[in-house]
């Protein structure tokens, strides 16, 4: 059962099953609200018939939202802001579901989050005057965004946000529910098949390059195992390369003599970054003690500015994923372990 649960479309499905259930019952308790919602809609032109001749026509002549007087509105106004709420809150787990090994930002997580809720508050605010509307447009054209998001992706989930905003705005709430779940689903399911990895079924062989031997990707995944801020390895010294170079060359020669010995040699390679040594030791060989066969600490090199990299081996069990043992790591030890480095040594020939 509980395997069941932690699959992240099992719990897709139970949100909005709850969140289903929450709202017929909002309903049944208050059945004001949907007569509420009818008038807003009659009153509203965005919900009228006809082409762009008879909206501004019906703009200019109905009395208009206001008319229903503050409470309502501001009743109204409240619904559709947690409407939108609730339907991205699923956008924004996922994105981090997705996006927690790679390419992870937190402030497209708080965007995609605070956005539709915006959106939905302006629309309201906008959709019966039209002189109101175009001088929000020019404020907003006014407003210059030098944000770039650095992946594609990411794009398409502040669409997405717009999207639920907008159908939240105008009281859609059928369209934002399946633009939401459509959205998830199609998501976690690129996510969980690698759609579009061609390099999913390559192993290395052979010797290892140096940058090989700092990040290189899973063989079924291709995604690169590293935890932590990227921008941390792009930062190396190159005197620093040459360390992690000639401690790599240490450790296959110590493959090789340990090769001979009754223990089965190590296959695996960490190397964890901290901002506090002891702390960070700690937390991580109580990870390794309780996910690894065995392990040894080889090395401590200082990484400046207090900063220390621990250097160890480890023997993982046959065909394990070093998926868990890394996020058990950086979970544990945070706020001390700032990255941790896993990388497979089968391809040293030493198992």
């Amino acid at each position: 059962m509980m395997r069941i649960w932690q699959s992240p479309f099992v719990r897709l499905v139970a949100y909005y099953v709850l969140l289903s259930v929450a709202v017929w019952l909002l309903i049944r308790a208050f059945p004001q609200i949907v007569d509420l919602f009818d008038a807003f809609q009659k009153l509203s032109p965005i919900h009228g018939s006809g082409g762009k001749k008879d909206a501004l026509e019906q703009a200019a002549s109905t009395p208009g939202v206001a008319s229903l007087g503050s409470a309502n509105l501001a009743l109204i106004t409240f619904f559709s802001m947690l409407g939108a709420l609730a339907l991205v809150l699923p956008v924004a787990w996922v994105y981090m579901i997705t996006k927690q090994h790679r390419g992870y930002d937190q402030s497209v997580v708080q965007t995609v989050i605070v956005l539709p809720m915006t959106v939905a508050g302006t629309l309201i605010l906008v959709q019966n005057s039209i002189a109101l509307a175009f001088a929000l447009g020019g404020i907003v054209a006014a407003i210059r965004f030098r944000n770039t998001l650095k992946d594609t992706k990411d794009v398409v989930y502040i669409y997405l946000a717009l999207g639920v905003g907008l159908a939240a705005g105008v009281f859609a709430p059928v369209v934002s529910a399946v633009m939401s779940l459509m959205f998830n689903i199609t998501v976690l399911s690129l996510w969980k098949l690698n759609v579009g990895n061609i390099y999913a079924d390559q192993a290395l062989a052979g010797r290892l390059r140096l940058g090989q031997a700092i990040v290189a990707p899973r063989a079924h995944t291709g995604e690169y195992q590293v935890i932590g801020d990227p921008e941390l390895l792009r930062a190396l010294a190159p005197q620093e390369f040459e360390k992690v170079a000639a401690a790599s060359d240490r450790l296959r020669r110590y493959i090789e003599d340990r090769a001979k010995g009754k223990k089965r040699p190590f296959n695996s390679l960490l190397l964890v970054h901290t901002t506090a040594l002891e702390p960070a030791q700690q937390a991580v060989e109580a990870v390794l003690d309780q996910l690894t066969k065995r392990w040894e600490l080889r090395e401590v090199l200082p990484a400046g500015d207090g900063k220390s990299t621990l250097e160890y081996l480890v023997r993982l069990a046959k065909d394990a994923p070093p998926g868990p043992l890394l996020d058990a790591m950086k979970a544990r030890g945070a706020p001390h372990v700032i990255a941790a480095e896993y990388r497979s040594l089968r391809g040293l020939g030493n198992d």
